[in-house]
């Protein structure tokens, strides 16, 4: 599990609906806004200027808190002060979570690209302050901890990955939300489903309020009942983050420990001679059409879970090989399968996971407020749930691994990235096993003999010399290396819950059957 996000200043006591006296507004002359909005358009640009640089940063804007505490002027002010083109912002309503994927998971689309400035309404503490709600009589507070606790970790992932976040939550006094609320009860489509003008709801909210910044320093309370003040304490608090930004951009990476250090692990004798029983073809068709037909039925009784199988391993260990029999019985609307190659331009200016997170099946369900048909009508939820949810089996041919391969040995990750790499992988893959989802992970092992006689004979077949490349021999003069880096790849991330599966495959034909059988056992035990 990645390490939870290191801690501000603690937070003030405030109670913010509680009677104060209200601050005084600062002398503010238009030179003083002039001056601020100078700042923030300087230090926005110099933001975009750096996003090809190598330690290029996006900065993400996490806004919550009360309705008619100011959020939307303080955000619009915002955009008039800064560059609006390059200023993006996202809005999402509070929706049930779904127990299918990770908080966090419908929300990766919306994260900044490096150089960009994102200011993102509701975002995954909408959907986390909407479970509190809907479960206000009869709450989960183990699970209400463990969301928590997965927004926390991935949050600082975010901000191990180059995107730095900045939390405000707005609040006002009662007082002054109760007049907000005269001049202007119509609240159209609030973040939280709340209405505002019940007493119940304000006060259950202010307690939530001060249960989440009390687990989480991080959060800035922007707390004054002017909505032009509060406007100004967000811009600075953005020009702030902006300005710290900018200074690390060319500020050298200190690395907590060097390659050197960095304990390897034993080689198991898997890797280096995989034993691989030759097998007959009339003996592998037998068992390949039992094993196929099992897997197929096994499948049918998935439910609502997802299924996610990895395949990593070394060039022409048989990865297509074993996927093209695992999805030859099923139906193609059933199964996605996602190769992975070198991240695209695009893809670079995300977190390292984003590229994946944005491939995992997605829980449609989770995008339609149920809410109210689960309140009125359970029994139709209820059918509704167990019919419509559309679970996948989704295949990553190469995967998030790459990382601590390629990346590591090719010196595309810095010594920091990759052996971080690790905590953050294991952190990803729980949240996934959590929500419900299976993941299989297959390392295809091969030997250097067998290896070196499948690309001399992918050389000598015209048909499959689009298999072969100068890369591959390049990578192949590596071996070593690679074998290094995938002991300590078995070694940091094989977890109960989502252990890897070694297949030797100098057999091809063994070896697809030992692939399903794996696959089978795995899904018998887990379904």
């Amino acid at each position: 599990m990645a390490k939870k996000p290191a801690t501000n200043n603690p937070l003030p006591t405030t109670n913010p609906t509680s009677k104060s006296t209200e601050p005084d507004k600062p002398n503010l002359t238009a030179l003083d806004e002039d001056q601020l909005n100078y700042a923030l358009l300087q230090a926005q640009s110099a933001l975009r200027a750096s996003r090809d640089k190598p330690n290029a940063r996006g900065v993400l804007i996490l806004v919550n808190g009360m309705e008619k505490s100011g959020k939307g002027e303080a955000v619009k002010t915002l955009s008039e002060w800064m560059d609006a083109r390059y200023l993006k912002v996202h809005a999402t309503m509070g929706q049930y979570p779904s127990d299918y994927q990770p908080i966090w998971q419908r929300h990766t689309a919306q994260l900044p690209r490096h150089g960009e400035v994102a200011v993102y309404f509701g975002n995954w503490y909408a959907d986390l302050i909407r479970y509190y709600f809907d479960n206000i009589d009869n709450l989960d507070h183990a699970r209400l901890s463990q969301m928590m606790e997965d927004i926390e970790a991935f949050e600082q992932d975010l901000s191990n990955n180059n995107t730095e976040i900045i939390k405000c939550w707005f609040c006002v006094e009662e007082k002054v939300l109760k007049e907000r609320l005269k001049e202007d009860p119509t609240i159209p489509e609030p973040l939280y489903h709340l209405d505002w003008n019940k007493s119940k709801h304000r006060k259950r909210f202010q307690q939530f309020t001060e249960h989440l910044l009390d687990k989480q320093a991080s959060w800035h309370r922007i707390y004054d009942n002017d909505r032009d003040l509060s406007a100004i304490k967000f811009a600075q608090l953005v020009l702030d983050k902006l300005q710290q930004v900018n200074a690390c951009i060319d500020a050298p990476v200190t690395n907590a420990k060097s390659a050197d250090e960095f304990k390897m692990a034993d080689i198991p004798q898997e890797l280096l001679k995989p034993d691989s029983e030759a097998l007959g073809k009339v003996t592998y068709k037998k068992y390949l059409e039992r094993y196929q037909h099992t897997l197929a039925k096994l499948l049918t009784k998935r439910g609502s879970r997802h299924i996610i199988l990895v395949f990593e391993g070394m060039d022409a260990a048989g990865k297509g090989g074993a996927i093209k029999r695992i999805i030859a019985p099923l139906d193609p609307r059933e199964y996605a399968i996602h190769p992975i190659g070198a991240p695209t331009e695009d893809e670079l200016k995300h977190p390292y996971l984003w590229r994946f997170w944005t491939r995992l099946p997605h829980d449609e369900l989770v995008d339609i407020d149920l809410n109210p048909l689960r309140q009125r009508h359970p029994k139709a939820y209820n059918h509704l749930l167990k019919n419509a949810h559309d679970s996948r089996l989704t295949i990553f041919d190469r995967s998030w691994y790459g990382r601590v391969l390629v990346e590591r040995i090719e010196g595309f990750a810095k010594p920091n990235e990759w052996q971080r790499a690790y905590d953050e992988i294991n952190r990803f893959e729980q949240d996934l096993t959590q929500s419900g989802a299976i993941v299989i992970k297959f390392w295809l092992a091969i030997s250097n003999e067998e290896e070196l006689k499948r690309f001399n004979a992918r050389e000598d077949t015209p048909n499959k010399q689009y298999k072969i490349t100068d890369e591959d021999w390049r990578n192949r003069s590596k071996w070593d290396e690679y074998v290094q880096a995938a002991s300590d790849m078995i070694a940091h991330t094989h977890q109960a819950d989502c252990p890897w599966q070694i297949i030797a495959t100098d057999d091809k034909y063994t070896a697809r059957l030992k692939v399903l059988k794996a696959l089978i056992d795995r899904l018998d035990e887990r379904l």
